[in-house]
């Protein structure tokens, strides 16, 4: 019975549990913020934040260094409820959003570089043309808009080609059709329950 009371038996309390959990969150949540972006990928930095913590608090209590599988497991639900609330409060105040979360970066606006915002993220002009090759486009002057997402990845809106060519396009097939497109482009979701 002893074996199984070393192992679930609390070496802090419930409060510094919380209190840690919550101080270590915030100070890496921060860290990633204002760290940059461009390195995390297709995971948003708080995905990385909570699997970095959550691991470290359950295997330190798995390990059985110095704290129970207890300790451990206060420490992964005040780290899963940190993300849960930072979650629900970014969807339910877009104020919260604006701050916990980076906004797009323009990196290509008609087919120029934004050299000024390429160098604030540290994005090389090879970097930005691999990506742009990858989504099938094989010059500048092909791009309206290139942005750097807060998840660290490159969107980009391809030129119009009525536009990027001559000018010239059938102005009637685009009266005619223009306003039919339009009414269905302009619905992107479905609200009905």
């Amino acid at each position: 019975m002893s074996m199984l009371s070393d192992v679930f038996q609390m070496q802090q309390t419930y409060g510094e549990a919380f209190l840690r959990s919550t101080a270590i969150y915030w100070g890496i949540y921060l860290l990633f913020r204002f760290g940059g972006r461009r390195n995390i990928g297709s995971l948003g930095f708080a995905d990385i934040v909570v699997v970095m913590l959550v691991s470290e608090a359950v295997g330190n209590g798995l390990s059985g260094s110095s704290d129970t599988v207890t300790d451990g497991l206060i420490v992964a639900a005040g780290i899963v409820l940190w993300s849960f609330l930072v979650d629900r409060l970014g969807y339910f105040f877009p104020a919260v959003s604006r701050v916990l979360s980076p906004d797009q970066l323009l990196l290509v606006k008609d087919g120029i570089l934004q050299l000024k915002n390429m160098r604030r993220e540290y994005v090389t002009r090879a970097e930005l043309l691999e990506q742009l090759r990858i989504n099938g486009i094989d010059e500048l002057m092909q791009v309206k808009r290139a942005f750097l997402e807060a998840n660290g990845e490159i969107s980009v809106i391809k030129a119009d080609k009525h536009n990027s060519a001559d000018g010239a396009g059938s102005a009637g097939t685009q009266s005619e059709t223009g306003q039919h497109a339009t009414s269905a482009a302009t619905r992107t979701w479905d609200d009905s329950d």
